[in-house]
């Protein structure tokens, strides 16, 4: 599988449990509704370079991409920054902490992008939702967002990503 670098333990993250366990002891014959049957794919989840004005994160791999060619783009342009991407939706979730596949899938679906998601009212623990326009869908972590002077302002996530079939 592609990989920037993988966390030790991705198969075992959280949110790859939390997808397992959604489905775990219930046979398929007994769910309802669209998502019957279905299951999530088996996540990967990358160690993230720092994002600043002059990189980029290739969903995909959780590489570092080109440049500002990746499909995350964190920048400084309004109050308290931003997230912003020409292949991807990105959604912040709401509520506490602990979305896995199916909460991005669901937050994510039906929308497109290009889309910008404001930071200023992110911090630390801020769960984001990303669909790639491929179908890979992945959460994103924040660790440390530093904004306060724009200029040098960076973003350190951690990366969970569900890529499609």
């Amino acid at each position: 599988p592609e990989s920037g670098a993988p966390r030790p333990g991705a198969a075992a993250s959280a949110p790859a449990e939390e997808a397992a366990a959604s489905s775990a002891g219930t046979p398929d014959t007994e769910a309802d509704g669209p998502t019957a049957g279905t299951t999530a794919p088996v996540a990967h989840a990358y160690y993230v370079p720092l994002l600043t004005g002059d990189n980029s994160l290739m969903i995909r791999s959780g590489k570092e991409g080109k440049g500002r060619k990746g499909d995350i783009r964190f920048g400084c342009e309004s109050a308290g920054c931003e997230l912003t991407s020409d292949t991807s939706v990105i959604v912040q979730v709401p509520g506490e902490p602990g979305a896995g596949y199916e909460t991005c899938r669901d937050l994510t679906a039906g929308t497109s992008g290009p889309h910008e998601l404001p930071l200023a009212a992110s911090a630390a623990g801020t769960e984001i939702c990303v669909r790639h326009r491929s179908g890979d869908i992945a959460l994103m972590v924040i660790q440390t967002k530093s904004t306060a002077v724009p200029d040098i302002g960076f973003l350190d996530v951690d990366l969970t990503v569900w890529p499609a079939g």
